[in-house]
């Protein structure tokens, strides 16, 4: 496994410090590179990443800029792209809000090597083992619909569609529909469905989430009904999204 840790930041600037300070140096000497993803923040997200890779801790600490804001999804596809044209062979994708423990890291990879066949590991918020600290009742709530109502469609049991932390194989994507997929929050269900589709072996983890001063870009109501929209033109046959034109997903990496 040739694994990189990407980090998607979007003014999270009171917690990203957070997110690397968790990084074990055994977590760390198990990847070969470790990407903090500055989503073109408006606040000092990216001088907090640059400050903790200058003392020196994490050594294969990189930062990158995007050349515009992708949103979630599209900060997904800048890694996935990215990883693959380096040689990775696997992505992990850590929020950094910090409402996931970054040192679980390590239970993904643990996954993976003792199951071969294997290789793409999902957290699970929800599943029994799962810890959630001071998560809000009606999002549990909304997500464990969600789940329900997907898992019965997609006749898979699907635990949860959208943690802040996942191993991706990247020889399980397929980046030709990944790219169709949309830049919002919503691109997990997208990217989950076309793994059902394609009979992607997939498991679920169970991890921790937190919620104490994470700022939520989310819009709930929003999202509940575009993923249940998806679903059913998924169940059709039909595509979720439309490809999104003058889209700009390459980075500058920051000294």
């Amino acid at each position: 496994m040739n694994v990189v840790i990407a980090i998607p930041a979007y003014n999270c600037a009171p917690q990203i410090g957070r997110v690397l300070d968790e990084i074990t140096d055994e977590v760390a000497t198990r990847v070969s590179e470790i990407w903090v993803i500055d989503n073109r923040s408006t606040d000092d997200t990216l001088e907090r990443a640059l400050e903790h890779r200058r003392t020196g801790r994490l050594t294969n600490l990189r930062v990158f800029r995007t050349r515009q804001n992708n949103s979630l999804g599209g900060t997904h596809k800048v890694a996935f792209e990215h990883a693959r044209a380096a040689g990775h062979t696997h992505v992990v994708i850590l929020h950094g809000d910090n409402q996931a423990k970054s040192d679980e890291v390590g239970l993904l990879l643990d996954h993976a090597q003792a199951h071969p066949e294997t290789q793409t590991v999902l957290g699970s918020r929800f599943s029994r083992g799962s810890l959630l600290q001071g998560y809000d009742a009606k999002r549990v709530w909304g997500n464990r619909v969600l789940n329900g109502v997907y898992s019965a469609v997609a006749l898979r049991r699907l635990e949860d569609l959208g943690s802040g932390l996942n191993l991706f194989a990247l020889r399980d994507l397929d980046p030709a529909t990944y790219r169709r997929f949309a830049d919002k929050l919503t691109f997990n269900y997208e990217l989950i469905l076309d793994l059902v589709a394609r009979r992607v072996h997939f498991a679920f983890v169970p991890i921790t989430w937190r919620e104490e001063d994470q700022v939520s870009n989310a819009r709930n109501w929003n999202i509940f009904r575009t993923a249940l929209r998806n679903l059913a033109l998924w169940r059709l046959g039909r595509s979720t999204s439309e490809p999104v034109a003058d889209r700009d997903y390459e980075w500058d990496e920051v000294q």
